[in-house]
């Protein structure tokens, strides 16, 4: 009952606060800091450089965040946060440079811009409709980064500080970047090193089914390692065309420990009955090149060729001990292993490559009509292995796990083609409809196989433009999920210590997709408030299903339902009031309808928030140099569903509250408190035996897991 107040107290906040924002935007009349115009794509609303001087902004992604309507772009928050794609073609980044999209599949448009010096950004465009360069989803604001073309000019921004969390640990962090032109080639590059550290606290109590304490287990989570990016990119532009290059390295160490105490209850209280240290070493290696080439045969023929490869590599070494209660140093951050007692062990390897072409070509027949036709090739691989053994007096001893190898290459081919017709300067209707190709290969010690799939996904979209700032749109379309090589083997649940077991038979889950939505943009630059609501068919809907008498794995359930609605708002009050600050929020429901395998009866889907929120707030004082803001994101409880386990998961509030101070021109402090409510996430697991069909609880669990909260500061510096 609480949370169906919670949530409706959100959509209280959004349906009292959207009249005052439409009502107070009719008041807006004073000097104009953005100017709205309409292209064949929709509308366009242009902030140039002048807009943003007053907040002395270091990044472009400083300058978006002045822009009402531009954080979700940012942040990607919504019902596809978390989905992997298919291809290029499916790639719903919504940032465009110069026109142009960023080409890449590990190249997000967030860290471009945090990275992009605000000296080499013109102007930036919001741009709403459709827009013919990104495959963006219907409905979808794009942002434009428009960069100065001075020949020879080039800036850059520098940051340096120092990220600490609540258990003492303190690590550096900087970012050094730098972009400009020489002799008409644009340039950009970038290197940090930031820790990838993230504290966890849990514990677990078990009880009988009469309520009973039967024990407890605690875990501590840590880390100590360093992540170090390094970026660049090259383009070259003339009348006819373009040529941009793009590459990619990240490199992490990877440095673990997972600490387990466990306590068995009695008369006299818990008491230890063991405890247990798993250390895991490794690395992380991943790389990318990327680039486009465009060609203008004539002003409306173009032709466009995209390409990505891209590599990771990873490695997992982890050890098992014992620890003896003499050897057990709550306090140490991390523990020697001189002297520990090892049980055991695993070793994990994995080879991923994606490589992809794309080539596309454009033909305008006249401004109400325009052609695409395309083609996409990939071939995608997967190489791993996992080893599991015991040490026994000394000696490895290696556990056998079936289907624990697998080398998997996917060749893929995609052909597509859209077509756009406007019959009235405020409607544009596209059809279009993509035909895919799959051969997939499989070899391994226990499971080797061959497979082909194909899909055909038609869709329509259609367009409503009221006026400059108003939009009404409708899309229907067939979408093919993308296949998680890893789900085909054999892998491990570090949370709950299990071994999970792969389906080699595994195939992606396919939807037909219905939206419905429309915009209002406010007057003068000073807000927008948008809205859809989506329906979803849902075929081979993925999740866990039954392996053998005793087991699960993953799998598909088969058809289901998915559907809800989105709400967004943001406003900025400096337009309507002496006040200028912005406030934003998102608010996201949905549900969802599927048969579960192991009770037969229907439930939503597994690990789907049931709603999502938002809000976010930021106060420019500009006569002082000072800004603050906070932000708050809640997700609603999961559900997770196994052959004798039902888990229901919860999920408290996570706090961000940061503040920035101009110290001199071109040097900007920024201290921050992340994850302020120290967000915590709670599992109450209803075990069964021997399974859920019997109705039989053996006991429950109560996990609760905490996550430290971080703070810190950082200087940024502009040269």
């Amino acid at each position: 009952m609480q949370i169906n107040i919670f949530k409706f107290k959100y959509f209280l906040f959004f349906f009292v606060i959207s009249p005052f924002f439409i009502f107070c935007s009719n008041y807006i009349y004073g000097q104009e800091v953005s100017s709205s115009g309409e292209n064949n794509t929709g509308s366009i609303t242009v902030y140039d450089s002048e807009y943003f001087k007053p907040y002395n902004p270091v990044s472009a992604e400083d300058m978006l965040k002045r822009i009402p309507g531009t954080e979700g772009l940012m942040q990607n928050f919504g019902f596809n946060q978390d989905e992997e794609r298919r291809g290029l073609r499916s790639n719903t980044d919504q940032v465009l440079i110069n026109g142009k999209r960023l080409t890449g599949k590990q190249v997000s448009s967030s860290s471009f811009l945090t990275n992009l010096p605000a000296k080499s950004v013109k102007r930036i465009e919001l741009i709403t409709g459709n827009v013919r360069e990104l495959d963006t989803d219907v409905g979808s604001r794009v942002i434009n980064v428009v960069l100065n073309d001075e020949a020879g000019g080039g800036s850059g921004v520098l940051e340096a500080g120092i990220l600490a969390w609540n258990n003492g640990q303190k690590r550096p962090m900087t970012n050094l970047s730098y972009s400009g032109d020489l002799r008409g080639v644009s340039f950009s590059g970038s290197f940090m090193m930031r820790p990838w550290v993230s504290p966890v606290d849990i514990v677990d109590i078990f009880v009988s089914p009469q309520g009973r304490t039967l024990s407890r287990e605690e875990e501590g989570q840590r880390q100590k390692q360093m992540q170090f990016v390094g970026r660049g990119s090259l383009s070259y532009e003339t009348a006819r065309g373009n040529v941009s290059i793009n590459g990619l390295m990240d490199y992490l160490p990877i440095n673990q420990q997972y600490r387990t105490g466990l306590f068995s209850n009695s008369t006299n209280g818990f008491l230890s009955s063991g405890n247990f240290l798993d250390n895991l070493d490794g690395k992380d290696t991943k790389w990318e090149v990327s680039g486009d080439i465009s060609y203008n045969f004539t002003k409306s023929a173009k032709l466009t060729t995209l390409f990505v490869y891209s590599n990771l590599i990873s490695d997992r070494e982890n050890t098992n001990y014992s620890i003896s209660s003499d050897q057990n140093d709550s306090e140490s951050l991390f523990l020697s292993l001189d002297g520990l007692n090892q049980l055991g062990g695993d070793n994990r390897e994995k080879n991923e490559t994606e490589k992809i072409i794309r080539t596309t070509f454009d033909f305008r027949f006249s401004k109400k009509h325009e052609l695409e036709v395309g083609v996409e090739g990939a071939i995608n691989t997967l190489n791993k292995e996992i080893q599991f053994f015991n040490l026994i007096s000394g000696e490895q001893i290696d556990i056998p796990i079936i289907n624990s190898d697998q080398k998997i290459i996917e060749d893929r081919v995609e052909i597509f083609s859209t077509y756009s017709w406007k019959p009235f300067n405020s409607i544009e209707i596209e059809t279009g409809v993509a035909a895919e190709f799959s051969w997939l290969d499989q070899v391994g010690s226990d499971v080797s196989s061959s497979r082909t799939l194909n899909f055909v996904k038609p869709s329509i979209n259609f367009f409503y433009n009221l006026n400059n700032g108003s939009q009404i749109y409708f899309s229907s379309m067939r979408d093919v999920g993308q296949l998680n090589f890893n789900d085909f083997i054999a892998t491990v649940n570090r949370e709950d210590n299990e071994i999970l077991a792969g389906n080699p038979d595994l195939v992606p889950e396919k939807s037909w997709d219905f939206e419905l939505g429309g915009e209002y943009r406010f007057p003068k630059g000073a807000g927008v408030f948008s809205g859809n609501v989506f329906y979803r068919f849902v075929n081979d809907v993925e999740d866990l299903i039954p392996l053998g008498l005793n087991d699960s794995q993953p799998g598909n359930l088969g058809a289901g339902r998915d559907y809800g609605f989105k709400l967004e708002t943001s406003i900025r009050f400096g337009r309507f009031t002496p006040v200028d600050a912005v406030l934003s929020g998102s608010s996201l429901v949905r549900k969802s309808s599927v048969n579960d395998p192991f009770t037969g009866v229907k439930r939503r889907f597994g690990n789907q928030p049931e709603y999502e929120f938002k809000l976010e707030g930021r106060h420019d004082i500009k006569s002082i140099g000072l800004l603050y803001g906070f932000d708050i994101t809640k997700y609603g409880p999961k559900i997770e569903s196994d052959y004798n386990e039902f888990d229901d998961k919860p999920t408290t509030a996570n706090v961000r509250l940061y503040m920035e101070k101009k110290i001199i021109e071109g040097l900007i402090l920024r201290v921050f408190w992340a994850n302020a409510t120290e967000q915590k996430s709670y599992r109450k697991r209803t075990i069964f035996n021997p399974s859920q069909f019997s109705g039989n609880i053996s006991q429950e669990q109560f996990r609760k897991f905490k996550r430290q909260y971080i703070y810190g500061f950082r200087f940024r510096s502009i040269f």
